[in-house]
């Protein structure tokens, strides 16, 4: 297995409102998304990736691409694998409780 590397560029937050990480006009050439990991807080927390934001957590406009649910434990989920984030598409993240959170970090393309 090879190490996966830690991407120059972080995030940590708790998003309670749809919080953006990356916006689509700073994505010219693509981003790898190189390490993600959350924790639901007993609830909900999603991962969006796509040219517009999401309007709710929960928006079937918007690709969710990765998430948690867990309505009585604080589960933390760890994405096993680096994502490729095409040019144009941002990354936004939103939960439904104050405790939820997660860590990311990734790299532009240059």
């Amino acid at each position: 297995m090879e190490p996966v590397k830690v991407g120059k560029y972080f995030f940590n937050g708790h998003p309670t409102a749809v919080t953006q990480v990356i916006n689509p006009a700073e994505n010219k050439e693509g981003v790898y998304l190189r390490t993600t990991t959350l924790c639901t807080g007993g609830g909900t927390l999603n991962l969006y990736s796509g040219p517009v934001a999401p309007a709710y957590l929960g928006d079937p406009a918007v690709h969710a691409i990765f998430g948690g649910v867990d309505g009585g434990n604080n589960s933390q989920y760890t994405l096993p694998f680096p994502l490729f984030i095409p040019a144009g598409y941002g990354l936004w993240t939103v939960a439904n409780n104050a405790i939820a959170a997660i860590s990311l970090s990734w790299d532009f393309l240059a």
